[in-house]
């Protein structure tokens, strides 16, 4: 008695039919494609060969249609194959995620402070930071203009304080300081003690969301004039803060 295993509803026999099916289609339609080549050439012939060559030549581009099938099947199936496992793992995850379980980011900050040796200070042009917390101060002069970056706070005004310092001791003139936001000078109000001074303003910022504020500050790079050092120190950076108004 023959052993029968269930199908579980596979009908191979219809499969195995499909699968010629696709096969003639493809040979057929790469013999279209040949015939279409040669017909300008089949035109010039006079109509007797015509004729009498017409039987032979449709079985012998049939015949080379299902060759030129069969080859780029075996072309496109080698091709498969040299698939490396990464390339078949490439799969965008994002895009099998519910969006449902998406957790939306945090809303920005409404306020930003730090001093110059706190970890998240960002900015170009600045030596390293001495002393430490509100005590702490980092000199420019490495460039032309030093910078501090400011992280997003959203859309809207943002009320900007800066505490620089002048090198050497010399006195704070507010009039030899420019900063710029994003590119844009800033009218400051400056509150003075000496070498020291507290910059405020506000800029106007956009109204859409996702930047960070660029301070750009231009001033003097200063040689100590109690001295015959040659050193040339540039504005001092001690605190920024910024609020959303």
């Amino acid at each position: 008695m023959p052993l029968e295993t269930p199908s579980d509803g596979l009908d191979l026999a219809a499969m195995r039919a499909a699968s010629d099916a696709v096969e003639v289609a493809a040979a057929r339609a790469r013999a279209g494609v040949i015939r279409d080549r040669l017909e300008p050439a089949l035109a010039a012939m006079p109509p007797p060969l015509r004729q009498a060559l017409d039987p032979l030549l449709d079985r012998l581009i049939e015949e080379i249609g299902r060759a030129d099938a069969r080859a780029e099947a075996a072309r496109q199936a080698a091709t498969e194959a040299r698939r490396s496992r990464g390339d078949w793992l490439r799969i965008d995850p994002l895009a099998h995620i519910p969006e449902d379980r998406a957790t939306p980011p945090a809303p920005p900050p409404g306020r930003y402070e730090a001093w110059a040796d706190s970890p998240d200070f960002a900015g170009f042009g600045w030596h390293a930071a001495e002393g430490k917390g509100p005590g702490s101060w980092r000199w420019s002069g490495l460039t032309a203009a030093a910078s501090v970056i400011v992280p997003e706070l959203g859309p809207g005004s943002v009320a900007l304080e800066l505490d620089l310092e002048v090198p050497w001791g010399l006195p704070f003139d507010p009039d030899a300081v420019t900063v710029l936001a994003n590119g844009e000078p800033l009218e400051l109000l400056a509150r003075i003690d000496g070498s020291r001074a507290t910059l405020a303003a506000t800029w106007d910022g956009t109204g859409s969301a996702g930047a960070s504020i660029g301070l750009v500050i231009l001033a003097p790079v200063l040689g100590n004039p109690r001295s015959s050092d040659a050193r040339k120190l540039g504005i001092g950076f001690r605190r920024v803060s910024a609020a959303r108004v």
